[in-house]
Order: C-alpha cells, then structure tokens, then sequence
C-alpha cells in the first residue's frame, strides 16, 4: 500500500495520504484537491556487512534472527 505526501496549493497544508485504487487526495484541512505531490524520503538503516544482525524480537519480525532493520 503505497504512501503519498501532498502539499496543499490553497492552504499549504503538507500531509500524508494512502490511497487505495483509484482514489483521489483531498486536503484533510480544506477539503481541495488542488495538491502538489512531494518527495517522499524514509530512513534507512545502513549497516555493515561486518555486523551481526539479529531479529528485533518482535513475534513478527520481519527478517526473523538473519537480521532486522529495526536493531
């Protein structure tokens, strides 16, 4: 499910949005869809091929004891 920032052109208003299909954003602010899409940056966890990554504990932890993201 992807996620989508918007910044509003009325308002100003930056926010966050999932949009399934082929749903359109609207503003939660003012309700426009007059939308500027913006780059979306995450953070990512860089590690050394050195380390010895272990699973963050979790019951579903995605990488399980090879490694997490999360540790």
């Amino acid at each position: 499910m992807p996620i989508f920032e918007y910044r509003c052109q009325d308002c100003g208003n930056k926010f966050e949005a999932i949009l399934l299909g082929k749903q359109e954003p609207e503003c939660p602010k003012c309700h426009t869809q007059n939308l500027q899409k913006e780059l979306s940056t995450f953070a990512v966890s860089a590690k050394s091929s050195t380390s010895s990554a272990k699973g963050c504990g979790a019951e579903n932890c995605c990488m399980g004891s090879g490694g997490c993201s999360l540790t």
